[in-house]
């Protein structure tokens, strides 16, 4: 079976690779300048750099994919209160980037199924304490704009040509190897010394580990669906961000009082925790916690910087 993996340099693609090359053969594209060496020790067969466009797309002419797994994409919601170019990238990034591969699969891999990587950021501040897929999208930061656009992109595709799309509601995904987001910028924050951290500290996320994350996809994959299907993936419980602080706090000895600046609470949703009910028909559940896979994060961590 041949799967090609977008955003293939990106952190979750690069893991799924790993993970899919001991049974499927794997092919990646995504921006980045990629020796032969890089991408082979990832999984990868072949790799084009380059964005995800006609011109790089046109690379792989003589292949037919099994598979597209869609990982590309944009920054993540708090990269916009620091990052004033962030809209037009964003958008270039996660919705004329599914365009393109989407065009792609209707001339070239008609047959493929296609995952698209989405976000639980979509929903916005819906106050359910359990997200199912069908209740309200309402997002209300750039990403999550985008993201709902792509999403949008590919049920028109799937009801125009027929494609058999799967969109995955990630979220908030994190392990060893990660070089940003919330648990990483903690990690960099008490080892600096420094205590303001963005937003309330009230904010609920559902936090998933990576193995998880790859697990699922590759269980998906193997079992196959048609049609056009929107499944939540996390673990279902949600835990407060200045939780996740003090925990971190502790583990690194820090001696921290946090303070919350209160910025980006404008495109922050409050809590973001998805029902799994559609996950079971795949035999999944996560089995790193998220306390374990901290550990794990912090000694990776703390192992680079010893290293740099």
């Amino acid at each position: 079976m041949k799967i090609l993996i977008t955003g293939s340099q990106g952190y979750i693609a690069k893991n799924l690779a790993k993970k899919l090359s001991k049974n499927f053969f794997c092919y990646g594209i995504g921006r980045g300048n990629w020796k032969r060496s890089d991408f082979k020790k990832w999984g990868y067969i072949k790799n084009i750099s380059g964005n995800i466009n006609n011109k790089s797309l046109k690379k792989f002419k003589d292949f037919k994919f099994d598979y597209v797994v869609h990982l590309a994409g944009g920054l993540s919601p708090n990269a916009s209160i620091l990052k004033s170019e962030a809209k037009i990238k964003d958008f270039e990034k996660n919705v004329l980037s599914t365009k393109n591969i989407l065009r792609y699969l209707i001339t070239k891999n008609i047959k493929s199924k296609f995952i698209f990587l989405s976000s639980i950021s979509v929903f916005g501040n819906n106050k359910l304490k359990k997200l199912e897929e069908n209740s309200k999208t309402s997002p209300i930061s750039t990403y999550a704009k985008n993201k709902l656009k792509a999403e949008k992109l590919c049920s028109d595709y799937n009801k125009k040509f027929n494609i058999d799309v799967l969109i995955l509601r990630g979220t908030s995904i994190f392990g060893p190897g990660l070089n940003r987001q919330i648990i990483h910028d903690v990690c960099e924050k008490i080892q600096s010394n420094k205590n303001v951290f963005f937003g309330s500290g009230e904010e609920e996320r559902d936090f998933l580990y990576i193995n998880d994350m790859c697990d699922f996809i590759q269980k998906v994959i193997k079992k196959g669906f048609t049609g056009l299907e929107i499944i939540n993936v996390g673990t279902g419980k949600g835990t407060k961000i200045k939780k996740i602080i003090r925990y971190i706090n502790y583990k690194l000895g820090g001696k921290l009082k946090p303070k919350f600046n209160k910025q980006g609470l404008d495109i922050n949703p409050n809590r973001l925790i998805p029902n799994m009910k559609k996950t079971l028909k795949y035999k999944w559940k996560p089995k790193v916690s998220l306390y374990k896979g901290i550990d794990n994060y912090i000694k990776w961590f703390l192992r680079k910087n010893k290293n740099d």
